[in-house]
């Protein structure tokens, strides 16, 4: 303040009547700045230290990578081992809030195996060198249920304490979410393509119908020059089929996909493009499609399976192209996460 002061042209009793200070003091910080000399320091801090300093910060954060379950009395009680000075639950809590250590629900995603590793591994070293360009080529495919009562536990709100059995903020649960629909959909890069409402369950018969009814048309009219891929993941729609084979990779389904596109456009189990175990998180149609949708299916809350039919119906058609793009381009820079980060799930560290 005093050199902007006098650099405004204020005099020395004017600058030190203005900064509350002695004329001395004045003149002496005007010359070292203009020597060249003066700092711009802050007066130090006043009251007691921190109770945790730097290194004990740093100690706190590896307590929580040791166990990212424990509580906050248990990781008092860590870091109170051996201390000169011991530290509270509430100082804890103070530092693990300004640290960002809030607690927060578990990620869902399937358990991954010695296997699973292995073979998401292999997938993203040999596909991430794959540009825009090979990915655009590809058709993605997926299901995903609809139930009409949300079950999720996602919905988070603001009540006080008293509130607590307030009728709006208790989330009503009924038996098997009210009744559920199955939705299968697919798309590429260049267009969305059917998204069909399965009645029942989806066996091998039926997985079949939507392949000759939806899946071969499709790619005839966007890959013209027969050099699209069709995706599938390895799931089992919730049920086996009769014969105790996942929809996906029945014989009967694994003949009519090789006699449609041979072996070299098909990416899933069994086929030279093989589509890598428990990993929704490549998945555009998981980590895309199906988030997008549901928040726009669920925002005016339906209360009828009609109504909720009528929902994915209308939702569909907000889809974008600019969506599809940004979609399809995001797996590439999640091959490379992937292999950043030990072939983990890609929502454990983002």
């Amino acid at each position: 303040m005093i050199i902007g002061f006098r650099a405004k042209g204020g005099s020395i009793s004017e600058t030190a009547e203005f900064v509350n200070c002695s004329r001395a003091a004045v003149v002496k910080v005007y010359r070292a700045w203009q020597n060249g000399t003066v700092q711009n320091q802050r007066r130090g801090k006043c009251g007691a230290p921190r109770a945790i300093d730097d290194r004990g910060e740093r100690r706190l954060r590896r307590c929580v990578r040791a166990d990212r379950r424990a509580t906050v009395e248990q990781l008092t009680t860590k870091m109170n081992q051996g201390a000169t000075k011991s530290v509270s639950q509430s100082t804890i809590q103070r530092t693990l809030l300004r640290l960002g250590l809030r607690s927060r629900r578990l990620v869902r995603a399937p358990m991954l195996t010695a296997v699973h590793r292995r073979r998401r591994l292999e997938f993203a070293r040999q596909y991430s060198s794959w540009t825009s360009t090979e990915w655009r080529q590809v058709a993605f495919s997926d299901e995903s249920r609809f139930m009409l009562h949300r079950t999720d536990g996602r919905w988070r709100i603001r009540r006080e304490t008293s509130e607590r059995n307030h009728p709006a903020t208790i989330a009503g649960t009924v038996q098997a979410g009210g009744g559920s629909i199955m939705v299968w959909g697919m798309f590429s890069w260049h267009s969305l393509g059917s998204l069909i409402i399965v009645e029942g369950t989806m066996d091998q018969y039926k997985y079949a119908s939507v392949l000759a009814d939806h899946v071969h048309p499709y790619m005839r009219i966007v890959f013209p020059q027969d050099d699209g891929i069709f995706q599938q993941d390895n799931a089992r729609c919730h049920t086996a089929a009769s014969d105790g084979a996942p929809p996906h990779i029945a014989r009967r389904v694994k003949d009519l996909l090789r006699a449609s596109f041979g072996d070299d456009r098909v990416l899933s189990r069994h086929f030279r493009h093989a589509w890598p175990p428990r990993s929704p998180d490549l998945s555009p149609c998981d980590y895309w499609l199906w988030g997008y949708l549901k928040s726009q299916v669920y925002r005016d809350r339906p209360t009828s399976q009609g109504m909720l039919k009528d929902n994915i119906r209308r939702q569909c058609l907000t889809i974008t192209p600019d969506m599809l793009y940004s979609a399809v381009r995001n797996i590439i820079p999640r091959l490379q996460l992937l292999l950043r980060n030990d072939v983990e799930h890609i929502e454990h560290f983002l």
